[in-house]
């Protein structure tokens, strides 16, 4: 049996020589194959035009890293790494008993959260004029906002079943914030402050802002709190700052924020779209749990999708990742998957302490296909540096004819498009062999959405073990907040 390193010798070979061979531009190299094709249920990815052999991949798969990882599924799973967001969407009925404990108190704390939404809806729950609330407005920054955006933005158009107006703030310039309250009635709007720590000077500048803005619109100081809510793992912080105690849903600490919508952080999206939809949402992501649980490695969507990652960044060392998406419901997908990837595997430090002599993470940048194909394609195509490209469709299922036709062009133009950075055109200066993968989901759903998040949080979670880094600290963003807080010191003290 070949050793991990004698495996990796044989990789950084291989990779050798696909990098001489694109350096001489030789063609062809991503000529027509069989198609590579993996799926789970209403997620498939197509990587056959990837600058990876299936010889390749085997290796890939042989290392302990991979080769051993069902383990280290089952210490996530139980919570033993520093996360707890699949625990927070087994459920009651989980393959791992262990949990079962902490899934009661996670189960009653849904059932407040839905409670809450009820009564917002209805308009049991009111302001000091005893209005019902008809605009809510969530302020937060990071992963205590962009997964909830993400979604939202998902799911909005055709799922949303509640009243009311929803608002999404991070910005403390306060200009965004202050337009969008210029339309609103502060005895009819509703607060939710979302932040794990309750710490971060941006948001306590939104809170402040916003505390202002009822106060200087009427509302008596000491019915101030019963238009907020907050979400956070810092509920001694939040009585503090004047919180009524059931307005106040804690989080635990080991639940990362960017890992944290499976929670009470997921409040918008209960929300907007009621607890049916909620709880489909979390039985999608779930059975993605189950599906990297029990899958085989070469079976195993999200293992695959990080050995391709792997394979690009550290072995064929291409510094940039690019993700184009096919639907307008998916506009915060790049962003989204920026904090997930760039936040979670962007160290050089390993969990050892010892600075790593590989890359890891590269930097993820895109947006919308088809402005992207009038703007920077034309690099991708015929530019000087390879740019692995991931294709993100969304499979129209309505039976309306109006949308056949529209459906079969965008399949067929990212195919297109895939065709032509494979194979390129030498005569013309196009020197092909630029790798890509085509996503595709079967429509945009709670079910499939969920599916397809927890797909991509199980990928970087691959992905840091085989770098053996902390997918689930951020170092540099805590410095860039102690620098500011050093530099204003009396920011606690103004909010």
């Amino acid at each position: 049996m070949k050793t991990d390193e004698l495996l990796l010798a044989e990789l950084a070979k291989e990779a050798s020589k696909i990098i001489k061979k694109l350096r001489r531009k030789e063609v062809n190299m991503l000529a027509p194959k069989n198609q590579q094709l993996i799926k789970f249920e209403g997620i498939s990815l197509d990587y056959s035009r990837q600058l990876l052999e299936q010889k390749i991949l085997i290796s890939l798969t042989k290392l302990n890293q991979i080769k051993n990882f069902k383990k280290k599924i089952i210490n996530l799973f139980l919570g033993k790494e520093m996360a707890l967001h699949t625990v927070f969407r087994q459920g009651e009925v989980s393959f791992i008993d262990e949990n079962a404990a902490t899934w009661k108190q996670i189960a009653k704390q849904f059932l407040i959260v839905q409670e809450l939404c009820e009564k917002l809806e209805k308009g049991e729950k009111t302001g000091w004029k005893n209005d019902r609330f008809k605009n809510v407005i969530f302020l937060g920054l990071g992963g205590s906002m962009i997964p909830q955006k993400f979604a939202h933005k998902a799911l909005k158009d055709r799922y949303q079943t509640s009243r009311l107006k929803f608002g999404f703030f991070s910005n403390p310039d306060g200009l965004d914030l202050c337009e969008h309250l210029m339309s609103c009635n502060a005895r009819t709007t509703f607060f939710v402050v979302q932040s794990k720590s309750l710490k971060t000077p941006e948001l306590l500048f939104l809170f402040d802002y916003a505390r202002k803005w009822l106060l200087d619109n009427g509302c008596d100081n000491k019915f101030v709190s019963s238009h907020f809510l907050v979400v956070t793992s810092n509920p001694k912080s939040a009585e503090a700052k004047g919180f009524i105690s059931d307005h106040i849903f804690e989080i635990p600490e080991k639940l990362g924020g960017r890992f944290s919508i499976w929670s009470a952080m997921g409040f918008s999206l209960a929300l907007m779209a009621g607890k049916e939809n909620f709880d489909s949402f979390r039985i999608g992501a779930k059975n993605m749990d189950q599906h990297f649980y029990k899958a085989t490695v070469l079976k195993n969507l999200p293992i695959i999708m990080a050995l391709i990652s792997i394979w690009n960044r550290t072995f064929l060392n291409f510094p940039t990742q690019l993700v184009v998406s096919y639907s307008s419901a998916l506009d915060n997908l790049v962003p989204y998957l920026q904090q997930l990837e760039m936040e979670s595997l962007g160290k050089s430090i390993n969990k050892e302490g010892v600075k790593v002599s590989y890359p890891t993470s590269g930097i993820i940048w895109g947006g919308s296909g088809f402005d992207a194909q009038h703007a920077y394609f034309q690099l991708l195509h015929q530019g000087t540096d390879i740019v692995p490209t991931t294709f993100v469709e969304v499979r129209i299922d309505e039976p309306e004819a109006t949308n056949q036709p529209f459906s079969l062009y965008v399949k067929e133009n990212i195919r297109a498009q895939a065709d032509a950075l494979a194979m390129g055109s030498p005569l013309n200066g196009f020197d092909g062999n630029r790798p890509s993968s085509i996503i595709s989901i079967d429509g945009i759903s709670p079910y499939n959405l969920g599916t397809f998040m927890a797909l991509m949080e199980h990928k970087v979670y691959v992905q840091s073990v085989f770098w053996n880094l902390n997918c689930f600290d951020q170092p540099g963003v805590e410095l860039g907040k102690q620098l500011l807080l050093s530099k204003t010191s009396n920011v606690n003290e103004e909010i």
